[in-house]
């Protein structure tokens, strides 16, 4: 058929031809549907899948690290007659020395609700400083100015952002983010571990991020 001579053919046989074609058409567009789909299902379902195991394990690798390097740290006092101190951080490398692995607890900050007071006065003097001369710039640093993807304002950055200022001897800004840096307090804590492995290059980062893979 796929050969046939559509001209020789009389009105209803090319009619019927046609819809022939058409119908094959449909059909054969209904069945790559039909795969996309069954092919996005088994996708989604092995991936989730994996990315569900793997984090299950992620969970459970911390878990360890961090039960694991404690309790030899607190043996090490032990052994030493010594009582273990409270640590933010501790290391524990191996014999050769070119393996370390970090556990470190990290404070997380958050800011009193005074801090939209003081936020809105760092705003308005970069505004009186910079929007008249360089309305860009100023638009540049109002919408950097601290923010994370939540618009909450980062103490992290905040901390940064107060060295740069000191050095520009404003000190009516200098005065509103020590202010501004008063009003953070500690939300909680974090647990982090990490492990490093030493080449010839030095030490090296062995990251879990997918960034980094």
């Amino acid at each position: 058929m796929a050969g046939l001579d559509l001209s020789k053919l009389s009105a209803e046989e090319l009619q019927a031809e046609l819809q022939r074609r058409e119908k094959e058409q449909k059909k054969a567009e209904q069945q790559a549907r039909k795969e996309l789909e069954d092919d996005k299902e088994a996708f989604t379902k092995l991936t989730s899948g994996k990315f569900l195991q793997i984090q299950k394990e992620l969970k459970g690798l911390k878990d360890y690290t961090i039960k694991e390097a404690n309790l030899l740290y607190n043996r090490m006092y032990e052994i030493n007659g010594k009582e273990p101190k409270e640590q933010k951080s501790l290391s524990i490398k191996n014999k050769e020395g070119n393996i370390k692995i970090t556990v470190e607890r990290q404070d997380r900050f958050e800011f009193t609700d005074e801090a939209i007071v003081h936020i809105n006065a760092i705003k308005d003097i970069f505004k009186e400083k910079f929007a008249a001369r360089n309305k860009g710039l100023y638009n540049l640093l109002d919408s950097l100015l601290i923010k994370n993807s939540k618009m909450d304002y980062d103490p992290k950055l905040l901390a940064k952002a107060r060295k740069q200022v000191r050095e520009l001897g404003d000190e009516n800004l200098i005065k509103e983010f020590d202010k501004l840096d008063e009003c953070q307090r500690v939300s909680g804590t974090a647990l982090y571990c990490r492990l490093h492995v030493k080449d010839n290059k030095g030490w090296q980062d062995v990251s879990l991020n997918f960034s980094s893979l």
